[in-house]
């Protein structure tokens, strides 16, 4: 009985140290893809999944003491370099190089994140959908914020999805802070709705809820998989997207994590990235990134991050309603009457898509201090309060006053 119990611990501790602990802000579709993958080569080992937002997987790793995880999946940059700064990332067990093709889109953690491929970012769209309500195939940015979109539309949030944030931080400093924001405000006068997980864009498409909406390019390929009726538009003009693995200081398997990224770096490995459950382009694909001419500004997005999730919140989130109403307001009364009235619509358009904040005040490096671990700490500070106050305060002012605008402009 002694010998018998002594062997039943050993292989309890032996399965708990072949136990990895992963936490990812991905899917459970391709996530499955990698650790099915890795655990036919390794049936010994048992690797645990925990599923979060961004924005909640930064909280539990930021507050709770001692959680249990090794390892950290995401396409997210920021949410890999907010942290950084915490000092939770370890120097990674093995030694990996991206290729130079791909350098320009990394976040430049290096030695402390693998990347095991990469995906674009475009606007997935449900065939089946646009033809029942007679709408174009949407091409670019501004197709979503056509009148003609009112309704049709769906996105996420950039404070619960770092995939969304890339996007609109791709909008901002592609068109400039002021053309930027009025797409934006457009594009949030058409939405349906608001999804908690940028996934829940494309699930909600697929299943005909909205009929586009911006994705990363793996949830359309994979939606594609399974729906013919799906479409994708790749945008050009986006960001790339590496997906990034991180390993966690203090994680107690260290080799382990360094046998998962191997394994996801070797041939094999970069066969389960490509299938369509995981959807990303591998390595050996640099054809989307070379044709891609749009990178963007990373110290700027760093820099900004944490403030402009806030004001996205406060503008768009916050407004929904309001927006939909006066760009309802705007679009049944442009196209007709004289030159006083074509006058007022073009002036409720300026109201309509003017943020609470220019980019100058953006730079304020007192301001960005105040919203800095905004999404970091349980609660707000007082001047932060004030201050979202005031901006939902003004964006509110803005609709109001591009109303005013529009009745006025259909008086005789």
């Amino acid at each position: 009985m002694f010998i018998l119990t002594i062997a039943c611990w050993l292989c309890s501790a032996g399965v708990q140290a072949a136990a990895l602990t992963v936490l990812t802000s991905f899917s459970e579709s391709p996530t499955q893809a990698m650790v099915e993958g890795f655990t036919q080569r390794h049936p010994e080992v048992k690797i645990e999944v925990i599923y979060r937002r961004t924005l909640s997987a930064q909280r539990l790793l930021s507050q709770w003491d001692g959680a249990p995880v090794d390892m950290v999946l995401s396409s997210s940059p920021t949410f890999f370099h907010s942290l950084d700064k915490a000092g939770l990332l370890a120097r990674l067990p093995v030694h990996t190089q991206p290729p130079a093709w791909l350098s320009p889109h990394i976040l430049g953690l290096d030695g402390k994140v693998a990347v095991v491929g990469y995906s674009g970012i475009g606007i997935m769209y449900n065939r089946r959908y646009l033809e029942k309500y007679r709408l174009p195939v949407p091409h670019d940015w501004q197709s979503l914020a056509d009148p003609v979109f009112m309704g049709h539309v769906m996105m996420s949030s950039p404070s619960q999805s770092g995939t969304t944030h890339m996007m609109v931080e791709s909008i901002l400093q592609q068109y400039g802070w002021q053309q930027g924001w009025a797409i934006l405000m457009q594009i949030g006068g058409n939405l349906s709705a608001i999804t908690a997980r940028s996934f829940g864009v494309s699930d909600g498409i697929s299943r005909g809820l909205a009929g586009a909406g911006l994705v990363i390019e793996s949830y359309a390929r994979t939606s594609q998989a399974h729906f013919d009726y799906i479409g994708f538009t790749p945008l050009r003009q986006g960001a790339i997207l590496p997906t990034y693995l991180a390993v966690m200081q203090g994680s107690q398997q260290s080799a382990l994590a360094g046998q998962f990224i191997d394994f996801l770096l070797s041939a094999e490995g970069q066969a389960v990235v490509g299938t369509s459950e995981m959807a990303k382009v591998t390595l050996t694909e640099p054809q989307l990134a070379q044709q891609t001419d749009f990178v963007l500004d990373k110290e700027l997005l760093y820099r900004r991050a944490s403030l402009l999730k806030v004001l996205f919140e406060q503008t768009i989130t916050q407004q929904l309603p309001s927006l939909r109403l006066t760009w309802r307001g705007i679009d049944e009364a442009d196209g007709n009457g004289s030159g006083r009235r074509a006058a007022l619509i073009a002036q409720a358009r300026v109201r309509a898509s003017t943020p609470p904040l220019t980019e100058q005040q953006t730079q304020d490096p007192a301001l960005l201090a105040l919203f800095d671990d905004f999404y970091e700490g349980d609660k707000a500070s007082p001047q932060a309060e004030r201050m979202l106050h005031q901006w939902r305060q003004l964006t509110q002012d803005n609709l109001n006053a591009a109303m005013a605008l529009v009745e006025q402009a259909a008086q005789p």
